[in-house]
């Protein structure tokens, strides 16, 4: 009686968890591509008044920051740094493909991956041009990330609880 009691609820809080921490990954990504598009915007601000380069920029621009996001860009800016054959794009390809923390999907990486292409490559107009479609794209994304963000977390969080208790109903 108390094994299956106990296995019951064992079963209840690790099916709960579970939908907890997928409808924690949907509330995450709206906010780290919030994130983003701040980075981005003072990356521009360091690159186009400031005329700083590229890695202390890419340092610069998460003032205020804590979390993925601003991991993803001092690595980046540290792989630059100590690596001078290193590209733009090349770092952020491999930072990108190292962290495990960002939950960015394939548009947000694709996006990324295009727009390191450029970085550093344009004059400075070119390279304003290409900071303001990044950040519309970004911002078009985050909105989408959102809508999804307030379709699915209740539903992973009631489905978490749901199947921890229909499983237990099976079982017992």
């Amino acid at each position: 009686m108390w094994l299956k009691l106990v296995g019951s609820i064992i079963v209840i809080i690790t099916s709960t968890y579970i939908g907890f921490s997928l409808a924690s990954r949907y509330a995450e990504r709206p906010r780290q591509i919030r994130q983003l598009i701040s980075c981005l915007s003072a990356l521009k601000s360091h690159i186009n008044y400031a005329a700083v380069p590229l890695p202390e920029a890419l340092s610069q621009c998460t003032c205020g920051l804590t979390g993925p996001v601003a991991d993803f860009f001092h690595t980046t800016s540290l792989l630059l740094s100590h690596s001078a054959w290193l590209t733009p794009q090349a770092a952020l390809t491999q930072v990108l493909k190292d962290s495990t923390q960002l939950v960015f999907n394939q548009p947000e990486r694709e996006l990324l991956a295009s727009f390191s292409a450029t970085l550093g490559s344009m004059d400075r107009n070119e390279q304003q041009k290409s900071f303001e479609l990044i950040h519309e794209q970004l911002s078009r994304i985050q909105q989408e990330a959102e809508t999804r963000c307030e379709q699915n977390v209740k539903m992973y969080r009631y489905l978490g609880v749901c199947s921890g208790l229909a499983i237990v109903i099976i079982l017992v």
